[in-house]
């Protein structure tokens, strides 16, 4: 499924997404800039190309409009011949970056993950899962019984962000593994400070 047919399907789910918009020139994401604001964050929009950010297909804290023009041109250009429907041009967001997934396993039915997110899942592996059904205590649990739950709730000092948040998310994530038919599901990353929490990635496979 493709990134704007995958947040379309979270907003069914009441999960919050970033401000954002889809461009195929860069004047069109300049007018898209005016409309949501300085910082931005771009990246292709491609099922094509999964790992965008090791192919330079993504780019961070854009800050004005001749930034967003040469990083445009510069992730267009990385996904070479890959079939894309256009660049994402999205408001760049601050906080931890979390992780909230969801499989379909032949033997368990639906499962559903939570982890730190960004590069973090894949560097410390740090996750937990549960199968479907659950309450909404065991998805606190699934957040507790991660090392990164030091980090969230506020290590060294730090403001710990909206727990309950998260936990609203993985309950929305539940329900929607269950109501579709999708085979993985991955929310990467999700940015969450003291506020709330709000998706900037999602990738679907049917």
């Amino acid at each position: 499924m493709e990134m704007q047919a995958g947040f379309k399907l979270l907003k069914k789910y009441k999960i919050p997404i970033v401000d954002q918009g889809i461009a195929k020139k860069p004047d069109q994401a300049v007018r898209i800039a005016k409309i949501i604001g300085y910082p931005l964050a771009i990246k292709v929009d491609s099922s094509a190309i999964l790992h965008k950010t090791d192919k330079g297909c993504v780019a961070f804290d854009i800050k004005n409009e001749k930034e967003l023009i040469e990083a445009f041109k510069r992730v267009k250009k990385n996904a070479g011949r890959a079939k894309i429907n256009g660049i994402i041009v999205q408001k760049h967001l601050k906080g931890r970056e979390i992780i909230i997934g969801g499989k379909h396993d032949p033997q368990f039915g639906e499962t559903v993950l939570f982890g730190l997110g960004g590069i973090f899942v894949e560097v410390f592996k740090d996750v937990a899962l549960r199968v479907t059904p659950f309450s909404r205590r065991d998805a606190l649990s699934m957040i507790k019984e991660t090392k990164g739950y030091q980090l969230l709730s506020g290590a060294r000092g730090e403001k710990p962000v909206n727990i309950n948040s998260i936990v609203s998310t993985i309950m929305k994530v539940q329900k929607l593994m269950e109501e579709n038919n999708i085979k993985e599901l991955d929310i990467n990353p999700l940015f969450v400070d003291e506020q709330g929490i709000t998706a900037v990635d999602v990738r679907i496979i049917k």
